[in-house]
């Protein structure tokens, strides 16, 4: 999950591809619901009854269209799937005048839809970027988190340094040509927000898949609004103006590894082990940082960022197992 720009270009790619999916459903979403949050109107669609699953997007800037028709199968094990769209992304407010977005809005707006649900407890599915938002809530909101899920999560200021650095050294060392135009434009003191960089670095599908393609049938639902589409300046607020080189955005900083020594909330960490942006690296090092009683790890060996696309089966199946048992039974760590 490092250059969280990269997951905006691939979401952007993935919608322009989508016509070609024969599997896709033509269905115009719209049948959520606005409300007030913090600092703007939040926006969420719920389907089912029992606990609220919320899935949480990454990004940051992506918004809930992605997770639509995949986690159906939830339903049927008596949870609400909750897709939600927070401040800057989807259907929400998109701008907050005068201030840059933070990681403790999204949690701040976590609170707000659980306090509008009116649920004591949420289940929270974080992917990318959003297991940022997840494990922060989690860890502001212990009393409110039943379980969490970090599915291809970063977490933290360095897990996101951490893959950024990674589509670097991938970009130099299997394409060393380009690496030389990269440093031309770091001596010319050109930020990474600059489209140059884009061709240059490493941020093809391959970086994402397992199996390219799976990547057509990403996308089950396409909504046909323009309102789903990534915001890029949330992005920018949270990563910062180089954002393909460091984290210096609203996210610098951010530390969780000294917090999690007492934290107590069941998680289920999934990674995929050809995810080359959300690294199996990455994905172990939060396994090392939690307490061993609360934390278990699945590795998906035929996956990328996307393992829901890539291991349907077995992703249903972990996930519905971790729920339904006690959280150090059940999984394979």
């Amino acid at each position: 999950m490092n250059i969280l720009k990269i997951i905006l270009i691939t979401l952007c790619f993935c919608l322009s591809i989508v016509n070609s999916n024969a599997n896709a459903q033509t269905i115009t979403y719209g049948d959520g619901e606005l409300f007030q949050g913090k600092y703007g109107k939040l926006y969420f669609e719920a389907e089912g009854q029992g606990t609220p699953v919320v899935l949480i997007n990454g990004g940051p800037g992506a918004g809930h269209a992605v997770f639509l028709g995949w986690f159906d199968f939830l339903l049927k094990n008596g949870y609400q799937v909750v897709y939600f769209d927070e401040t800057g992304r989807g259907r929400a407010t998109r701008e907050v005048v005068g201030k840059a977005l933070t990681p403790q809005m999204g949690v701040d707006d976590l609170e707000s839809l659980r306090l509008h649900l009116k649920a004591d407890k949420l289940i929270l599915l974080a992917h990318s970027y959003g297991g940022i938002q997840g494990l922060q809530y989690a860890l502001q909101y212990p009393q409110h988190v039943e379980k969490l899920i970090m599915v291809d999560a970063s977490y933290d200021a360095k897990s996101h340094q951490m893959n950024i650095d990674h589509v670097k050294h991938v970009t130099k060392t299997k394409y060393p040509e380009r690496w030389e135009q990269v440093l031309t434009l770091r001596a010319n003191k050109v930020k990474s927000t600059d489209n140059r960089y884009s061709k240059l670095l490493s941020v093809g599908s391959d970086m994402y898949w397992y199996d390219l393609k799976k990547r057509k049938t990403m996308r089950k639902v396409r909504t046909g609004d323009k309102r789903d589409g990534s915001n890029i300046q949330v992005y920018f607020d949270i990563i910062g103006d180089d954002p393909e080189w460091q984290v210096n955005g609203t996210l610098s900083g951010l530390q969780v590894e000294s917090k999690l020594k007492a934290f107590n909330v069941p998680t289920l960490i999934i990674g995929g082990r050809h995810d080359k942006i959300t690294t199996p690296e990455i994905v172990h090092r939060l396994y090392s940082m939690m307490p061993k009683n609360i934390a278990i790890k699945v590795m998906f060996e035929k996956s990328g960022h996307w393992p829901w696309v890539e291991e349907t089966e077995k992703f249903e199946l972990s996930i519905t197992t971790f729920l339904t048992n006690a959280p150090n039974e059940s999984l394979t760590k």
